[in-house]
């Protein structure tokens, strides 16, 4: 398996977040539209930080076909691993899989398995209680391991566009 480093450097858009506040305004490899969005590099998707209840933070993830998923943080019930998308026949191969992270874990690792070969990318953390991991390529399976969790599901094909165009947001 080789090992390569995510694309995204996502930043935090909340006081004392975690990553490259640099990237915000369009320098490196992370487009930021507005303030707390932010658009994956490879798939193109749009990751967009809010607040919850309670004022918790909470992540939306939007795929061209629209709003993918909403996790709100909390501590009673994480769900590590929340999704997992590849996208499916299209010229730009890419995979991308997306949790909350564990309590105690500030770092995960992720490992896309495909037919022939694997890859190790380190995910990154978004709005201090979720992560994001993104691969050039198709892979068939994701493991993501933080801490003493280790979670395996399936990478699945990404909902097409609503209107047929473009697999892209």
């Amino acid at each position: 398996m080789s090992d390569e480093r995510s694309r995204t450097g996502l930043p935090s858009p909340f006081p004392g977040g975690r990553g490259p506040s640099d990237l915000i305004g369009g320098e490196g490899p992370l487009r930021t539209l507005v303030p707390n969005e932010l658009r994956l590099p490879l798939s193109g998707w749009l990751l967009r930080i809010a607040r919850g209840s309670a004022d918790r933070p909470a992540l939306e993830v939007h795929s061209a076909a629209g709003l993918l998923d909403v996790s709100v943080l909390s501590t009673l019930s994480v769900s590590p691993l929340r999704g997992a998308r590849h996208s499916g026949r299209a010229a730009a191969r890419w995979s991308l899989a997306w949790g909350q992270l564990p309590p105690g874990a500030d770092l995960v690792e992720v490992d896309f398995r495909g037919w022939r070969r694997g890859v190790r990318v380190q995910a990154f953390t978004v709005a201090e209680g979720f992560w994001v991991a993104e691969a050039g390529g198709r892979f068939r399976s994701v493991t993501c391991s933080a801490g003493a969790t280790r979670v395996t599901t399936r990478v699945v094909r990404a909902p097409r566009a609503r209107d047929g165009g473009p697999d892209e947001v």
